[in-house]
C-alpha cells in the first residue's frame, strides 16, 4: 500500500495542484492572444500567463502556434489562425476538453493504465470522442469540421444528431457539415466531398399516347396535381382542377 500511494500521487497531483479546467502553456511562437472568461477583450499571451483556465479563449494569428498541456501529460498543438475555448465538463463517460471554433488543432492524448483518457473535443458541428491517442481537427469558416485519426481510434458524431457515429481507424478521416451526419470515412490522402449534396427529385410528366403526344384526357387526368401536393385555391380556377377546359385560352373583347 505504501508503494502504491506515491504512484497515485504522481498521477493525480497535477490535477490537484492546477485545478480543474486548467491547461499549461508549454510553448508559444508568433502572435497568440488570450481572453479570460471574465474579460471582453483579447490581450497578447505572454510568459507571465503560464496557464489558461476554464472558460478562457485563445486565438493564434498568422504564423502563430501554441502548445497547451493537460495535467495528465496529454497536450495539443494549436496551429495558426485558430480560435478555441477551454472546456471542463463531463458528458456521459467523456470529459469535454476544448471547443474548437475555428482553425486546426492536433491532439496527443496520454494513456494511463493502457487506455487513453476519456476526453472529448467539441466544435459547433461535431463531437469527437477520444478512443485513440493522436488525432487532428480542422474547422473552417463554413463550420465544416474535418477529423483525421493518426493513431488509435476516434468516434465522431454530429451535434444534435447523436443517433449515429463514425469510428475512425488510423489513417482515416471524415467530414461533418452543419446539420448532417458525418461522411463515410476515407483515407487521409483521399479527397472528401466538401460541397453540399442536393437531392434532385425527378419531376412527373404526363403520360403519352401511342404517338408520344399527350392527349387531352391524359393532361386532364395528370394535370399538375402530382407536382403540387396542396393548392390553396379550391375552385374551378384552381391549378389542381380536373376541368380540362381550363387549359383553353379565352378571349373577351369589349362590346
Amino acid at each position: 500500500m505504501r508503494k502504491v500511494l506515491p504512484i497515485l500521487l504522481l498521477v493525480f497531483l497535477p490535477s490537484i495542484v492546477l485545478g480543474q479546467g486548467t491547461l499549461m502553456v508549454s510553448s508559444m511562437l508568433g502572435p497568440v492572444e488570450w481572453r479570460s472568461a471574465s474579460s471582453r477583450s483579447f490581450v497578447p499571451l505572454s510568459a507571465t500567463i503560464p496557464a489558461v483556465q476554464l472558460g478562457d479563449q485563445v486565438r493564434t494569428g498568422p504564423g502563430g502556434t501554441l502548445i497547451l498541456e493537460v495535467p495528465d501529460g496529454s497536450y495539443m498543438v494549436v496551429s495558426e489562425n485558430t480560435t478555441l475555448t477551454i472546456e471542463d465538463s463531463w458528458s456521459g463517460n467523456f470529459k469535454n476538453l476544448v471547443n474548437l471554433m475555428m482553425g486546426k488543432v492536433r491532439f496527443y492524448i496520454q494513456r494511463l493504465g493502457g487506455r487513453p483518457n476519456p476526453y472529448r473535443v467539441m466544435t459547433p458541428t461535431a463531437l469527437i470522442a477520444v478512443r485513440g491517442t493522436t488525432f487532428e481537427v480542422t474547422m473552417d469558416d463554413a463550420q465544416t469540421a474535418e477529423i483525421r485519426c493518426l493513431d488509435g481510434r476516434v468516434a465522431v458524431e454530429s451535434v444534435g444528431l447523436s443517433d449515429r457515429e463514425v469510428i475512425l481507424e488510423p489513417g482515416r478521416k471524415t467530414l461533418v457539415r452543419p446539420g448532417e451526419y458525418p461522411l463515410p470515412p476515407v483515407g487521409n490522402d483521399e479527397a472528401l466531398a466538401r460541397n453540399r449534396v442536393i437531392r434532385v427529385l425527378k419531376k412527373n410528366v404526363p403520360d403519352a399516347n401511342g404517338n408520344a403526344v399527350p392527349t387531352a384526357e391524359i393532361l386532364a387526368r395528370d394535370n399538375d396535381r402530382r407536382n403540387r401536393a396542396s393548392d390553396p385555391l379550391q375552385s374551378p380556377g384552381s391549378r389542381t382542377s380536373d376541368n380540362a377546359e381550363r387549359a383553353k385560352p379565352t378571349l373577351n373583347f369589349p362590346k
